[in-house]
């Protein structure tokens, strides 16, 4: 039964995923970094002059949470706190010269990772690049969300 394997497969990609991102992993800089404060690192550089309520949103998480990982990376160097000048209340960070290290060592990271992948859809036909899409979308549907 080759429909078993396929879905075998994916949930053994699932789980290589999941062990993946409990890794830590070291961008370039001597740092040690969590998933979490890798991208808090991304939603910084992405989006800019964000307080913590909008990094929250935009990471789907609390602000206590983008505090906690904030204080960790002010403290590795990554990243540093700044307010602007019409919001003296707001909490603003910005990436250092070696948390934008990170940024592009993450972004390389993720290149490398699908590479080849997007290398065979590229190579198949419109029908069967559909198939996978399908498939796939159908069991992002029943994951259930938190």
């Amino acid at each position: 039964m080759e429909e078993i394997n396929i879905i075998e497969k994916l949930y053994q990609l699932l789980n290589i995923f999941n062990a993946e991102m409990k890794q830590c992993r070291d961008y370039g800089t001597g740092h040690l970094l969590y998933h979490s404060e890798v991208h808090l690192i991304m939603a910084i550089f992405n989006h800019k002059d964000a307080n913590v309520s909008e990094l929250a949103q935009a990471l789907g998480i609390t602000n206590g949470a983008v505090t906690q990982v904030a204080d960790k990376l002010l403290e590795k160097g990554l990243i540093e706190k700044y307010k602007l000048k019409d919001d003296k209340r707001g909490t603003y960070f910005r990436l250092t010269e070696q948390g934008e290290t990170v940024y592009y060592g993450h972004e390389k990271h993720h290149d490398d990772m699908q590479d080849e992948a997007m290398e065979y859809m590229e190579s198949l036909d419109k029908d069967k690049a559909e198939v996978i899409i399908t498939l796939v979308d159908k069991l992002i549907k029943k994951i259930p969300k938190t």
